[in-house]
């Protein structure tokens, strides 16, 4: 078995804090890579997203550690790890964990600081660091502490300037290929820009399509979806135990609810089994989710 842990904004662009998207939705050349070399994609939950929302401020990652955040972190974690256990996780094989370097959160070998943060939203020094990220140290704990083994790890630099999307592409082929790939020295880039108020050169679809657990894997033709902009949103694997399948459940709920406040696009494949995820929606007073057709096929509802 070959499992990838995969940082949620990696298949959906649409979660990162603004202005810092490097896609209109899914990379989906990584996603690409991870199914030619064999391996389940196992999308987790955005901590922060699921912390403080879609529309959330830049922060650094002394805003994120603190006890609130990294208890946070551990409740997702909890739930990756049930899904890590019900994918046959604990069996060994190959796991990976493709992390975002730069990220206060998601950073494997580089996060960021600024000690002048704090108080009103304004333009402030940024520093980039080696270190993991809040949520990769956490969701590491509580995956030794469950009895499961702790992935290899790569962060993309999808954060870092001058990211060059081919090249660390390549970074990632050989890592994949290479159960002894180390990172031979983690250059700390040159700080970021003060560049805030900058025009992104990518603006993120403002659309999220919620896919089955093994659509990720190309049981679906997701194509047509990705190259329309489409950020992906992926519902736990349907042979979960309860509750720990309801936990999974109620952060892609708390998600979709999230995103409709602020008026992000929302919809699922024509013939997607969602589960009980529209019951959920339901529930919480919420329309279930418009089912759409591959785009380029047809736009119509289905």
């Amino acid at each position: 078995m070959r499992i990838a842990l995969l940082s949620h904004c990696l298949a959906n662009q649409n979660a990162k804090v603004a202005e810092y998207e490097v896609a209109p939705g899914a990379l989906s050349p990584v996603l690409a890579l991870l199914r030619a070399e064999g391996f389940v994609i196992q999308q987790m939950p955005c901590p922060e997203m699921t912390f403080l929302g879609c529309s959330r401020w830049w922060q650094v990652r002394a805003q994120y550690d603190t006890p609130g955040y990294r208890r946070h972190c551990r409740t997702v974690a909890q739930s990756v790890a049930d899904v890590l256990a019900a994918q046959g996780g604990e069996a060994g094989g190959d796991l990976v964990f493709l992390g975002v370097d730069g990220s206060p959160s998601s950073g494997v070998g580089i996060t960021d600081d600024g000690p002048g943060w704090g108080g009103r939203p304004e333009s402030k020094e940024v520093r980039l660091i080696p270190g993991r990220g809040v949520w990769t140290e956490v969701l590491v704990e509580v995956l030794h502490a469950r009895g499961l083994p702790v992935p290899r790890m790569i962060g993309l630099g999808t954060e870092l300037p001058g990211y060059d999307s081919d090249a660390d592409l390549n970074r990632l082929r050989d890592f994949l290929r290479n159960p002894d790939w180390q990172e031979a020295k983690v250059d700390t880039p040159a700080d970021p820009a003060d560049d805030a108020g900058a025009v992104p050169a990518v603006i993120r679809s403002r659309k999220v399509l919620v896919v089955p657990a093994d659509a990720l894997d190309g049981t679906a033709p997701l194509a047509p979806f990705t190259d329309a902009g489409w950020g992906l949103l992926q519902m736990p694997p349907a042979g979960m135990p309860e509750p720990q399948r309801q936990q999974a459940q109620t952060l892609v709920a708390d998600q979709v609810e999230d995103y409709r406040r602020n008026e992000y696009e929302m919809a699922a494949p024509a013939d997607a089994d969602l589960g009980g995820l529209d019951t959920e929606l339901l529930r919480r007073g919420m329309a279930p989710l418009a089912r759409v057709a591959p785009p380029g096929l047809s736009d119509s509802m289905a």
